[in-house]
């Protein structure tokens, strides 16, 4: 009996070393996941380019079927015409300046903790790298507080 309950007391002891050290790795992963800085990702969307999407689209909804053909045979040509003329100018080397005023939109979502702040920081930087005196900011917030 004695020999049983040594036996019990060392399972004990044993099981409690091991827990020991699980908590500890489990502390210094969690400490470590913390620390470890995410990196985010900045995504470029032109709203010009969709925006004339659906501008062309509902256009052709309002015309009948005959206006419909002509009218996609015409912006048929005008496409290819822009991208041969396009085309041209890379191959001369030419350097295509875009002069038209830019409206950067950036989107925050933020929180009660505020921790987006560093991104929103990111990504007014990563906007000033390529911003133009002529372009415009415009920061869509939403935050519960």
């Amino acid at each position: 009996m004695e020999l049983l309950s040594e036996y019990g007391l060392f399972l004990a002891k044993i099981v409690t070393v091991v827990l020991a050290i699980a908590a500890i790795a489990a502390i210094i992963v969690n400490v470590a996941q913390r620390n470890k800085r995410q990196r985010g990702e900045l995504r470029v969307n032109n709203l010009s380019e969709q925006y004339k999407e659906m501008k062309e689209e509902l256009a052709a909804a309002l015309m009948d079927t005959h206006q419909q053909k002509q009218w996609h045979k015409a912006q048929k040509k005008k496409h290819k015409q822009e991208a041969k003329a396009a085309k041209a100018k890379a191959k001369l080397g030419e350097v295509v300046t875009d002069s038209k005023p830019r409206v950067w939109v950036l989107d925050f979502k933020g929180s009660m903790d505020a921790h987006e702040v560093n991104s929103l920081r990111e990504e007014i930087t990563a906007v000033l790298a390529a911003f133009k005196p002529q372009d415009q900011v415009v920061l869509r917030l939403e935050s519960p507080g």
